[in-house]
């Protein structure tokens, strides 16, 4: 019991403290939603009051204004206010109506907005609206003062008019500058936009001072009050909810139907206007579901867990009988694991020695592969020439040889000759560069020196590559660029990416163009190498760098130039290398970007030794 009464204490505790405070958590995400969504859709229907309030104390100054005006004609002032209406209309599209009302309930002045269209009612069109309650409202209140009617949907010709146009009628006096009364300004809101926006949420709901929907959820019971329908209220439907929404400002409160948040539109506007009474309303059934869904899960889980601890406790109980013995299992587990240990860390110390293995011998395969042509092609010049040997002793011996037998034995020697001369240096070259890649670079030096005069070395030492060429090679290495670092290998870098240049660039042509420019970047020295040669194709330029990768096999090429190149500006100068189109898109650039002063250790020691070619 001492294993197992505390946990049937905490498990019920800790489930209901969870259940309650996550059901807390989700439902308060939903309270503070739900309360946004009232308080926006209230301060749009305040705004829409307010600013319809404006308009039509706007239009009542208008209208006296032009009335005022003594120089006008009763024909010219009608005229000029249906043309003043017109463009009230155009400015405000949201009245589908804009009159103005006579004292004697006879509309003067009429604008209709419909279709899109803007229409000036004919004089004999126009209407008494002397026994509309809106018009007798309207004249009860001060001047200054607005009437708003209630909202209801607009009725033509004795019926409504569909599809449903929800309308509101605002109305103030019309007062000349001695308090004369002039009649009434008047203006029909088109509410469709207005209940549309606030249709778009999905949850809100519009009620009146009856407690009639104007919008809700639930289409069926909207505008209850225009079609005889008075079970279609909250005050039927929801009575206590009808009772705290008319006991209170605004609120939120969750009863057995969901979430309740509400609020009445109180916008503030002159003290004796008329402004309907209306209620923003919203209904939400998720926290019902919350609270039950979490009551299921943490029901569950507090029963499982129950469980478990019941079985643990039990299980903990009888392990302190057997705790000893566990103990000596685990020291000789731990025995165990550490020689297995030791096996795995023999084991990899393995992999790696062979790993290194395989790739060594992957260069030295390589390096096997470039070698076997030109020797193989030397020694087959050497055999023939043997064999050429040999028929020319058999001859001389035989008293047989003849003289030109003689001089084309000399024309073969020196052909065969020459082949294997070429084929034998082919080899030594790539040995030389084999060394490039792979020699210990311990032993080379780091110097000072002058960028400009490094590059007038190395092209003055490599003249012979392109005297006999048309090719011209230009340079612009400012004077005042000092380095600290190892000017052998940089300038084995720039060796081979001249003659990388002269090798490739220049295929279709005999006059190109090699340049090699240099800038400083504040610690660093950017060093390029150009060409208006063919370019490189973009599948190649991926892999110029790499070992072996050349398009001029057939020709003799080796694929090791630009590799030497990436290798001593990385791992000796402490650089790096990249390759682009050159200037316009037209040739190649090899582009350097090394550092002035070469400080760190790890340059320092891969610095190269080589630096013959």
């Amino acid at each position: 019991m001492s294993y197992l009464l505390p946990w049937w204490l905490l498990v019920p505790l800790g489930s209901w403290l969870m259940y309650h405070y996550a059901s807390q958590w989700q439902i308060d995400q939903v309270r503070y939603a739900q309360q946004e969504l009232v308080d926006r859709d209230t301060l749009v229907l305040g705004a829409t009051l307010t600013r319809v309030h404006q308009d039509v104390s706007l239009l009542s100054q208008m209208t006296a204004s032009v009335l005022a005006d003594n120089r006008l004609g009763d024909t010219e002032q009608l005229e000029l206010l249906q043309r003043l209406f017109v463009d009230f209309s155009s400015a405000y599209p949201s009245y589908m109506q804009v009159r103005w009302i006579g004292n004697s309930g006879v509309e003067r002045v009429r604008v209709d907005y419909r279709d899109n269209q803007r229409r000036v009612v004919a004089a004999d069109a126009l209407q008494d609206k002397s026994s509309r309650y809106y018009v007798i409202e309207a004249k009860r209140l001060a001047s200054g003062a607005v009437y708003y009617s209630p909202f209801d949907l607009n009725i033509e010709a004795g019926k409504i008019e569909i599809p449903y146009r929800p309308t509101l009628r605002a109305a103030t006096k019309v007062m000349d500058s001695n308090g004369k009364e002039l009649g009434l300004a008047l203006l029909n809101l088109d509410g469709s936009g207005l209940l549309e926006r606030l249709r778009q949420s999905g949850k809100t709901m519009l009620l009146n001072a009856e407690g009639y929907w104007l919008l809700s959820t639930l289409g069926h019971r909207e505008w209850g009050f225009m079609f005889d329908a008075p079970e279609q209220r909250l005050a039927v439907v929801h009575p206590e909810v009808w009772r705290r929404i008319q006991q209170e400002q605004q609120g939120q409160f969750i009863d057995e139907t969901g979430m309740w948040t509400f609020s009445r539109v109180a916008p503030i506007l002159n003290g004796d206007s008329k402004v309907p009474i209306l209620y923003t309303l919203s209904h939400d059934e998720q926290p019902l579901l919350i609270q039950a869904r979490l009551k299921r899960l943490y029901a569950g889980v507090g029963a499982v867990v129950f469980l478990c601890m019941t079985l643990l406790g039990a299980f903990l109980a009888r392990s302190n009988l057997r705790l000893e013995d566990k103990a000596h299992e685990l020291q000789q587990s731990n025995a165990a694991l550490a020689m297995t240990l030791a096996q795995l860390k023999a084991s990899q110390q393995e992999l790696v020695r062979t790993e290194k293995l395989s790739s060594l011998g992957l260069m030295v395969a390589g390096v096997a592969h470039e070698l076997n042509t030109p020797i193989g092609a030397a020694m087959l010049c050497v055999t023939a020439l043997n064999d050429r040997l040999g028929e020319l002793k058999r001859d001389y011996h035989n008293g047989t040889i003849k003289r030109s037998q003689l001089e084309e034995f000399i024309q073969y020697q020196e052909e065969g000759l020459t082949l294997a001369e070429r084929n034998l240096k082919r080899s030594a070259l790539l040995i030389q560069q084999f060394r490039q890649v792979a020699a210990d670079r311990a032993n080379a030096d780091r110097q000072a020196f002058w960028l400009h005069e490094l590059v007038t070395d190395i092209l003055a030492l490599n003249h012979g590559q392109w005297k006999h060429s048309h090719h011209k090679l230009t340079t612009d290495i400012p004077s005042d660029i000092h380095m600290h670092s190892y000017p052998g290998p940089l300038g084995q870098v720039l060796q081979n990416l001249v003659h990388n240049a002269l090798i490739h660039a220049f295929e279709d042509t005999d006059r190109g163009e090699i340049h090699i420019c240099a800038r400083k970047l504040q610690h660093k020295v950017e060093i390029c190498v150009m060409d208006n040669g063919v370019g490189i194709e973009d599948q190649d330029r991926q892999r110029v760098f790499d070992p072996f990768y050349t398009t001029k096999r057939n020709s003799g090429g080796t694929g090791l130039g630009l590799h030497i190149v990436h290798h001593l500006t990385t791992e000796v100068l402490g650089g790096s290398v990249r390759v682009s189109r050159g200037v316009n898109g037209i040739g190649t650039s090899m582009i350097l970007l090394l550092p002035l002063e070469q400080v760190d250790g790890k340059s320092e020691k891969a610095a190269t030794g080589n630096m013959a070619s």
